[in-house]
């Protein structure tokens, strides 16, 4: 099938960082449309991608009959629900999965084929759409599905006990890799032996859900992995919240009653290093990523004060906590963001002007670094930082009652998808009645606008031919250094501009950032 690929500018408006020749001074986004799906009962959302149409795929849980916007009967308790919408917020078509308890789903996935990988956890037999054993309370359960939502396959892996999967990503080998944690000893699919209460879990598995091999990691007491993603060298960094002191495979001492926890692996696995950051009092890791200087940045919620790893007073009861590492783990700067209440962060994503998008949920009024009034309960609450952890701007969303975001992903346009759950009818910022009692509230964001003081800006690189399926071919001037990063941010090819084409038939198709690391500017790339 012949793609779509165009090299489209980002103009100046979706940029942070201006050419040398002008200045700028960032200005928040604007919600351009919301929409809200849901059944009779409660659907909770924990995922959304941007799919290579340039529409959005959803996924999170259901305990929903056929009704609103549900099609499909419930299978047990709970089921995995996912929702295909258009560029445009409309509804293409929903599917429901589950077998005959509780089915729920925490991370989801387009694939490489078009199609699409879940994820999450299930406390069912052989029944639904389950076809695998439990090994105990709960399992991993992973789906994977062609482009249309048909399912292809389903896998399930488990110990004696209760093992909870969190977070999967497609690998570079057309497998993928799945990251949670586990109570379970030597049993069913788990291998190693646990080492205290909970261990992180990773399982990694062929493009058909065969199991290649499994890893634990873990201290003395109880460590609840959030969080994985394969780095740049093939390796993996999986992180979540430690209770544990030094022992077991947890090197450093913890410093309050949890930390932040992250372990590196080679490409089979091995354990490379592992650092841990905390302050005085509890602080949980939800979100990392590996950014494109080949660093790390972490992300989640602290209740500690000035103390320890963290160099910042609390604003509130709970605040948003971000660390910047470089590659080997060692922490070059921390920041604390927060209201006057609790503020709790769900997720991170490097931005294409090479700063942070930070969302989560508060139910704090103006004040601290909280610009905008509370709508209800709770809302979402969005915060733009630079490169260098300066905060831009911040915006919050919500309607009358309790809204919880989940999920954020910075949007071909060089806008921001948000996804989350919410109980609130139309008010404030919500057009769409409820449902249910919870329903889906998804939100989109126009780029941000760019206010600049000199007219002259440096035109971007660009790319051709259009479509390229193989080779790419860079214009601009020679010797420009340049970077193309994939949607998680991670660099997959990078150099200086020469008169050869770029090997490009290796990398999977989607949308790609082509970024002149001389101007700071971005071109976008979508490869088929």
């Amino acid at each position: 099938m012949r793609i779509l690929l165009s090299a489209l500018f980002l103009t100046a408006g979706c940029l942070l960082s201006a050419a040398p020749q002008a200045t700028a001074q960032a200005v928040a986004p604007t919600k351009q449309w919301d929409k809200t799906f849901g059944g009779s009962g409660i659907e909770y959302v924990d995922g959304i991608r941007q799919t290579s149409d340039g529409g959005y795929i959803i996924g999170g849980t259901s305990f929903s009959g056929i009704s609103g916007d549900k099609t499909q009967a419930s299978q047990g308790d709970s089921d995995y629900w996912i929702v295909k919408v258009d560029a445009s917020g409309t509804k293409q078509w929903d599917r429901s999965f589950g077998g005959t308890a509780q089915d729920i789903l925490y991370s989801l996935q387009q694939t490489s084929d078009g199609g699409y990988i879940l994820a999450g956890q299930s406390d069912s037999g052989i029944g639904g759409d389950k076809t695998q054993a439990s090994q105990g309370s709960f399992d991993y359960w992973v789906i994977k599905l062609d482009a249309s939502g048909t399912k292809q396959w389903d896998r399930s892996f488990g110990g004696n006990t209760s093992d909870y999967l969190y977070s999967v990503q497609q690998t570079t080998d057309g497998g993928y890799v799945l990251g949670g944690h586990s109570y379970s000893g030597v049993t069913g699919d788990k291998t190693q032996p646990n080492r205290g209460l909970a261990d992180y879990w990773i399982v990694k598995v062929d493009a058909s859900g065969t199991k290649q091999w499994d890893k634990t990691f873990g201290g003395s007491s109880e460590d609840l992995s959030s969080t994985l993603q394969q780095t740049s060298d093939g390796g993996y960094i999986i992180g979540g919240a430690s209770e544990s002191g030094s022992s077991g495979d947890k090197t450093q001492p913890r410093q309050g009653l949890s930390d932040y926890w992250i372990v590196k692996l080679d490409a089979s696995g091995s354990k490379q290093w592992d650092r841990s950051f905390g302050g005085s009092d509890d602080d949980y890791l939800q979100s990392l990523q590996q950014p494109s200087d080949g660093g790390y940045i972490l992300a989640g919620s602290s209740s500690s004060g000035s103390s320890t790893d963290k160099t910042q007073a609390s604003q509130g009861g709970v605040d948003y906590w971000v660390l910047k590492l470089d590659a080997s783990g060692a922490k070059q700067w921390d920041r604390t963001i927060g209201g006057s209440n609790n503020d709790v962060l769900n997720a991170i994503q490097q931005t294409s002007d090479g700063g942070y998008i930070l969302g989560g949920k508060s139910n704090s009024s103006i004040g601290g670094d909280k610009t905008q009034a509370s709508q209800g309960s709770r809302d979402y609450w969005l915060v733009k930082l630079s490169m260098n952890g300066t905060k831009l701007w911040d915006r919050t969303f919500g309607g009358n009652s309790e809204d919880a975001f989940e999920a954020l992903q910075q949007t071909s346009d060089g806008g921001y998808i948000l996804a989350g759950w919410s109980e609130s009818g139309i008010s404030g910022d919500k057009t769409q009645a409820s449902q249910g009692s919870f329903d889906c509230w998804i939100v989109k964001l126009s780029a941000a606008p760019l206010a600049t003081t000199a007219a002259t800006i440096s035109p971007a690189l660009s790319a051709y031919p259009n479509p390229a399926r193989t080779q790419l071919t860079l214009r601009g001037p020679l010797g420009t250094p340049y970077q193309l990063l994939n949607q998680l941010g991670q660099v997959m090819l990078s150099g200086k501009l020469t008169n050869q084409p770029l090997d490009v038939h290796s990398l999977p198709a989607g949308l790609y950032l082509l970024r002149d690391q001389t101007t700071g500017r971005i071109t976008q790339l979508v490869k088929e």
